[in-house]
């Protein structure tokens, strides 16, 4: 059958059901967690043993160097919002999207509407998000989920988005480090045949990206493979369109 007819009848990967699914059973899995997210503490990831740590190592080396108080910061998959409640104490502006109404729908819970929208995606354009409104892209913890092609389909799409600055923060799993590489020996056998679940851990290295934001012209400014040892962490400029 042709790759096109495989595409129409939805047998590609579902992100968006799949985490649906998991805030819909999230309270159950963590009933002494308060919000969606508390869970990932960085423990796995080699960067922090607690959510607390977790969240400071995030705040102080990636938000608060790169966000200004004017700025209007576009947080693509904003889960249950652990990483948007850090972003909106910097910026003027938060822009919540996210493929899952569920997450959206957590995350407005644990931050309300002022100062935020929110924005159901569809996975494969950024379509509500209006052209040069944005000052910073900001995506962690999402871009571990996603394939390389939806990696590379993101990043063709954000710098219509951008303006000013056209900062970018952007996050994934690099399965060439040694905590990468356990983490493919743990799940790979779960996610054959073209199959995969949605919320497992992508094949995805630094290697591939650094091409990915070349080839499209982006600016990296930094390249960071240390501070979250298992993952790779960008910070870059984006392309000026008309």
């Amino acid at each position: 059958m042709p790759i096109v007819e495989d595409a129409i009848m939805g047998k590609g990967i579902d992100y968006e059901g799949a985490w649906n699914r998991y805030a819909k059973s999230w309270q159950k899995l963590h009933p002494d967690l308060q919000y969606i997210g508390d869970e990932w503490q960085g423990k796995g990831a080699g960067a922090a043993d607690s959510i607390a740590t977790y969240n400071t190592l995030i705040e102080q080396h990636l938000i608060q160097p790169y966000i200004k108080p004017e700025d209007i910061v576009l947080e693509i998959g904003v889960g249950g919002g652990k990483t948007a409640a850090l972003l909106l104490k910097f910026c003027q502006k938060l822009l919540c999207a996210d493929i899952s109404a569920q997450m959206l729908q957590a995350t407005q819970k644990r931050l309300g509407n002022d100062r935020v929208r929110y924005i159901k995606l569809d996975g494969l354009s950024l379509a509500g998000i209006d052209s040069h409104s944005v000052d910073v892209c900001f995506c962690y913890d999402t871009m571990v989920h996603l394939e390389p092609r939806d990696i590379f389909n993101y990043l063709t799409l954000i710098p219509r988005v951008m303006r000013g600055r056209r900062l970018c923060i952007f996050h994934h799993t690099n399965v060439l480090s040694e905590l990468g590489w356990r983490k493919f020996l743990s799940e790979w056998q779960n996610n054959l045949l073209g199959k995969r679940q949605g919320t497992a851990f992508s094949v995805m290295t630094d290697a591939i990206m650094e091409k990915f934001l070349t080839h499209l012209q982006y600016e990296i400014l930094v390249k960071n493979t240390t501070l979250v040892p298992r993952d790779c962490i960008w910070v870059c400029r984006a392309p000026k369109v008309d």
